[in-house]
């Protein structure tokens, strides 16, 4: 019997990319400006990203931060960006708003020192992102061609992964798999990649993570934590035959891929944490 495609819908992008969500985000440069971030989200219906970096880092720790803070902010899945900044960080927040504003539109800055303070960079945020969320909901949706598609899966070592990406494939759509990296490393690597969605194997006793812009479809592999976590996972995925199971996830990703929420977009997941590369202050 012939496998249907995938049937994703999505907005599309002024560069040719394609999101299958068409979130504002509110991305803070450096840890300092998290707060502000977060105040100006909770006013709005944006998505912030919480983070713990932006400052003190140096050499490749410091390129690493950078690229992974550009990397979300030009996910397609974003359909525009306020970065806010301190003023004074390492990560200087409005050289990486002009970073991201050049391969993509819809960016703006705001500097907390600049604007006069807490209060104020809050206002000024909250008026930037009410007026780019207006802009945002006059955009249509519509189905794209499964070729579009991008999904990542956050590991390479488990048995499902060949079956997976195979059962992906024949449903149309392209995928991207990390070596070396689990959890929010993955999750970054493949958000920087383009992914539209990821696939998020747990194996034994490892409980699952979201992440902010991308739906992360989390995959229990044993029956014991996924009954101890049920709610923050979007299906088990044991005991029958591989095939079958891969068929399973593929099915539930193809759902993600027309508006179902994911279990960790649900509990409103948007923290990340980075590797870091080196020991600093």
């Amino acid at each position: 019997m012939a496998i249907a495609p995938f049937q994703p819908e999505g907005y599309e992008r002024p560069n040719g990319r394609v999101g299958i969500r068409n979130h504002m985000l509110v991305l803070p440069s450096v840890v300092c400006a998290t707060r502000v971030a977060r105040d100006i989200a909770a006013a709005t219906d944006a998505l912030a990203i919480t983070h713990q970096h932006g400052c003190l880092h140096v050499g490749d720790d410091l390129r690493h931060a950078r690229d992974s803070l550009e990397g979300v902010g030009l996910n397609p899945n974003i359909g525009a960006v306020l970065l806010v900044g301190l003023g004074c960080e390492t990560i200087a927040g409005e050289s990486l708003a002009q970073a991201i504003s050049s391969r993509r539109v819809n960016v703006d800055y705001v500097g907390i020192q600049r604007a006069g303070g807490t209060t104020a960079a809050i206002a000024r945020g909250r008026e930037i992102v009410e007026a780019r969320l207006a802009e945002l909901h006059r955009e249509a949706s519509g189905i794209f061609e499964p070729g579009r598609l991008l999904v990542g899966l956050d590991r390479s070592d488990d048995e499902l992964v060949e079956p997976l990406v195979r059962e992906m494939e024949l449903r149309g759509a392209a995928v991207a798999v990390v070596d070396g990296a689990r959890g929010g490393a993955a999750h970054l690597r493949l958000a920087a990649l383009g992914a539209q969605l990821i696939v998020s194997l747990c194996g034994g006793h490892e409980a699952p993570l979201g992440f902010a812009g991308c739906p992360v479809v989390a995959v229990a592999r044993d029956r014991e934590t996924y009954t101890m976590l049920r709610d923050d996972f979007d299906l088990g995925a044991y005991g029958l035959p591989v095939g079958e199971q891969a068929a399973l996830v593929a099915d539930r990703v193809g759902d993600v891929c027309r508006g179902r929420l994911t279990a960790s977009e649900r509990r409103g997941s948007v923290d990340f944490v980075l590797d870091r590369l080196s020991v600093t202050m």
